[in-house]
Protein backbone atom coordinates (compact mmCIF):
# COMPACT_ATOMS: atom_id res chain seq x y z
CA UNK A 1 0.00 0.00 0.00
CA UNK A 2 1.33 3.69 -1.06
CA UNK A 3 0.72 6.69 1.49
CA UNK A 4 0.66 10.35 -0.32
CA UNK A 5 4.01 11.82 0.08
CA UNK A 6 3.91 14.41 2.68
CA UNK A 7 2.77 18.17 1.53
CA UNK A 8 5.08 19.78 4.16
CA UNK A 9 8.22 19.94 1.61
CA UNK A 10 6.24 21.16 -1.45
CA UNK A 11 3.97 23.30 0.75
CA UNK A 12 7.30 24.97 2.05
CA UNK A 13 9.01 25.22 -1.49
CA UNK A 14 5.97 27.02 -2.52
CA UNK A 15 5.99 29.56 0.52
CA UNK A 16 9.60 30.59 -0.27
CA UNK A 17 9.37 30.67 -3.94
CA UNK A 18 6.20 33.45 -2.76
CA UNK A 19 8.83 34.86 -0.75
CA UNK A 20 11.12 35.58 -3.41
CA UNK A 21 8.45 36.97 -6.19
CA UNK A 22 7.36 39.26 -3.83
CA UNK A 23 10.77 40.66 -3.11
CA UNK A 24 11.85 40.87 -6.99
CA UNK A 25 8.60 42.23 -8.05
CA UNK A 26 7.43 44.54 -4.84
CA UNK A 27 10.60 45.52 -3.01
CA UNK A 28 11.96 47.39 -5.53
CA UNK A 29 8.90 50.31 -5.10
CA UNK A 30 9.66 50.51 -1.56
CA UNK A 31 11.41 54.32 -1.60
CA UNK A 32 9.05 55.20 -4.37
CA UNK A 33 6.21 54.66 -2.40
CA UNK A 34 7.80 56.28 0.63
CA UNK A 35 8.27 59.57 -1.09
CA UNK A 36 4.75 59.34 -1.98
CA UNK A 37 3.79 58.38 1.43
CA UNK A 38 5.65 61.38 2.75
CA UNK A 39 4.31 63.71 0.32
CA UNK A 40 0.79 62.80 1.00
CA UNK A 41 1.35 62.87 4.77
CA UNK A 42 3.94 65.06 5.64
CA UNK A 43 4.90 63.13 8.55
CA UNK A 44 7.59 60.57 8.31
CA UNK A 45 5.88 58.34 11.10
CA UNK A 46 3.04 58.62 9.53
CA UNK A 47 4.70 57.61 6.17
CA UNK A 48 6.40 54.74 7.88
CA UNK A 49 3.39 53.49 9.38
CA UNK A 50 1.35 53.52 5.50
CA UNK A 51 3.92 52.02 3.89
CA UNK A 52 4.17 49.60 5.83
CA UNK A 53 0.39 48.83 5.97
CA UNK A 54 0.91 48.77 2.54
CA UNK A 55 4.00 45.98 1.92
CA UNK A 56 1.60 43.99 4.91
CA UNK A 57 -1.65 44.13 2.68
CA UNK A 58 0.34 43.13 -0.98
CA UNK A 59 2.22 40.97 0.84
CA UNK A 60 -1.55 39.43 1.86
CA UNK A 61 -3.14 39.51 -0.87
CA UNK A 62 0.10 38.83 -3.51
CA UNK A 63 -1.57 35.74 -4.67
CA UNK A 64 -4.00 37.70 -6.66
CA UNK A 65 -1.52 40.14 -8.16
CA UNK A 66 -0.97 39.02 -11.92
CA UNK A 67 2.54 38.19 -12.86
CA UNK A 68 3.43 40.93 -15.86
CA UNK A 69 1.21 43.34 -14.90
CA UNK A 70 2.44 47.18 -13.36
CA UNK A 71 3.23 46.10 -9.33
CA UNK A 72 4.83 49.57 -9.04
CA UNK A 73 1.01 50.75 -9.84
CA UNK A 74 -0.32 47.64 -7.68
CA UNK A 75 1.15 49.17 -4.96
CA UNK A 76 0.72 52.75 -5.37
CA UNK A 77 -3.16 51.97 -5.39
CA UNK A 78 -3.00 49.74 -2.08
CA UNK A 79 -0.69 52.51 -0.51
CA UNK A 80 -3.85 55.04 -1.25
CA UNK A 81 -5.94 53.14 -0.02
CA UNK A 82 -4.26 52.78 3.24
CA UNK A 83 -3.85 56.83 3.29
CA UNK A 84 -7.33 56.95 2.35
CA UNK A 85 -8.27 55.09 4.86
CA UNK A 86 -6.68 57.29 7.73
CA UNK A 87 -7.21 60.63 6.21
CA UNK A 88 -9.98 61.60 8.83
CA UNK A 89 -7.63 60.51 11.73
CA UNK A 90 -4.42 62.31 9.98
CA UNK A 91 -5.61 65.38 7.99
CA UNK A 92 -8.17 68.10 9.00
CA UNK A 93 -8.89 68.84 4.94
CA UNK A 94 -12.24 67.43 3.52
CA UNK A 95 -12.48 65.19 0.61
CA UNK A 96 -13.07 67.49 -2.41
CA UNK A 97 -17.10 67.94 -2.43
CA UNK A 98 -17.90 70.17 -5.16
CA UNK A 99 -19.29 68.96 -8.37
CA UNK A 100 -16.35 68.05 -10.98
CA UNK A 101 -18.54 66.47 -14.03
CA UNK A 102 -19.05 69.95 -16.14
CA UNK A 103 -14.74 70.23 -15.49
CA UNK A 104 -14.36 67.14 -16.77
CA UNK A 105 -16.54 67.02 -19.94
CA UNK A 106 -15.14 70.89 -20.58
CA UNK A 107 -11.69 70.60 -19.60
CA UNK A 108 -8.73 70.51 -22.41
CA UNK A 109 -5.29 68.73 -21.42
CA UNK A 110 -3.93 70.14 -18.49
CA UNK A 111 -0.71 72.49 -19.16
CA UNK A 112 2.49 70.94 -17.94
CA UNK A 113 4.35 72.53 -14.72
CA UNK A 114 6.93 75.23 -15.37
CA UNK A 115 10.43 74.20 -14.49
CA UNK A 116 12.17 77.44 -13.77
CA UNK A 117 12.64 76.75 -10.15
CA UNK A 118 14.11 74.31 -7.82
CA UNK A 119 12.21 70.79 -7.30
CA UNK A 120 12.76 71.26 -3.50
CA UNK A 121 10.48 74.54 -4.10
CA UNK A 122 8.08 72.86 -6.29
CA UNK A 123 7.95 70.04 -3.52
CA UNK A 124 7.03 72.09 -0.85
CA UNK A 125 4.13 73.92 -2.65
CA UNK A 126 3.05 70.47 -3.47
CA UNK A 127 2.48 69.87 0.12
CA UNK A 128 0.70 72.85 0.49
CA UNK A 129 -2.51 71.36 -2.11
CA UNK A 130 -5.82 69.74 -0.44
CA UNK A 131 -5.23 66.29 -0.58
CA UNK A 132 -7.14 65.28 -3.28
CA UNK A 133 -5.30 67.73 -5.59
CA UNK A 134 -1.62 66.90 -4.44
CA UNK A 135 -2.29 63.09 -4.90
CA UNK A 136 -3.36 63.64 -8.75
CA UNK A 137 -0.33 65.84 -9.43
CA UNK A 138 2.41 63.56 -7.62
CA UNK A 139 1.01 60.94 -9.34
CA UNK A 140 1.35 62.39 -12.78
CA UNK A 141 3.84 64.71 -12.82
CA UNK A 142 6.23 63.27 -9.76
CA UNK A 143 5.68 59.93 -10.16
CA UNK A 144 4.71 60.18 -13.65
CA UNK A 145 1.50 57.61 -14.04
CA UNK A 146 -0.12 57.61 -17.27
CA UNK A 147 -3.74 59.23 -16.34
CA UNK A 148 -5.33 55.72 -16.83
CA UNK A 149 -3.13 54.57 -14.07
CA UNK A 150 -3.59 57.77 -12.23
CA UNK A 151 -6.95 56.70 -12.27
CA UNK A 152 -7.03 53.20 -11.67
CA UNK A 153 -4.60 53.99 -8.55
CA UNK A 154 -7.25 56.52 -6.98
CA UNK A 155 -10.81 54.64 -8.10
CA UNK A 156 -12.00 57.93 -9.64
CA UNK A 157 -12.88 58.17 -13.95
CA UNK A 158 -10.17 59.36 -15.86
CA UNK A 159 -11.88 62.80 -16.35
CA UNK A 160 -11.53 63.40 -12.97
CA UNK A 161 -8.32 63.19 -12.83
CA UNK A 162 -7.79 65.60 -15.41
CA UNK A 163 -10.10 68.37 -13.78
CA UNK A 164 -8.15 67.53 -10.45
CA UNK A 165 -4.64 67.74 -12.02
CA UNK A 166 -5.76 71.33 -13.95
CA UNK A 167 -6.73 72.73 -10.58
CA UNK A 168 -4.06 71.71 -8.64
CA UNK A 169 -1.33 72.57 -11.27
CA UNK A 170 -3.24 75.81 -11.00
CA UNK A 171 -3.07 76.16 -7.18
CA UNK A 172 1.01 74.91 -7.82
CA UNK A 173 1.61 77.77 -10.31
CA UNK A 174 -0.13 80.54 -7.73
CA UNK A 175 2.19 79.55 -5.25
CA UNK A 176 5.16 79.38 -7.14
CA UNK A 177 4.69 82.30 -8.77
CA UNK A 178 4.84 83.74 -4.75
CA UNK A 179 7.77 81.54 -4.63
CA UNK A 180 9.48 83.11 -7.35
CA UNK A 181 8.75 86.76 -6.61
CA UNK A 182 10.35 86.29 -3.21
CA UNK A 183 13.44 85.21 -4.80
CA UNK A 184 13.09 88.68 -6.67
CA UNK A 185 12.12 86.31 -10.34
CA UNK A 186 9.82 88.95 -12.67
CA UNK A 187 7.73 87.01 -15.14
CA UNK A 188 9.84 86.50 -18.07
CA UNK A 189 10.06 89.10 -21.01
CA UNK A 190 11.85 86.66 -23.35
CA UNK A 191 11.34 83.81 -22.56
CA UNK A 192 14.16 83.72 -19.58
CA UNK A 193 13.51 84.20 -15.76
CA UNK A 194 14.41 88.07 -14.80
CA UNK A 195 15.55 88.92 -11.75
CA UNK A 196 14.12 92.69 -10.43
CA UNK A 197 17.09 94.88 -9.99
CA UNK A 198 19.30 92.99 -12.31
CA UNK A 199 21.23 95.66 -14.63
CA UNK A 200 20.62 98.21 -12.30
Amino acid sequence: MQFPASTKGSEASSEVARRQSFEAEAMPHLQDLFRAAMRLTGDRTRAEDAVQEAFLQAWKSFDRFEAGTNCRAWLFRILFHCVHHHRRKWFRFPVLKETEEFLEANLPAPEPIPEQLRDDDILRALDQLAPDYRAVVLLVDVEEFAYKEASEILSIPIGTVMSRLSRGRKALREQLTSVAAAYGISKPTDGQPTRRGAGQ
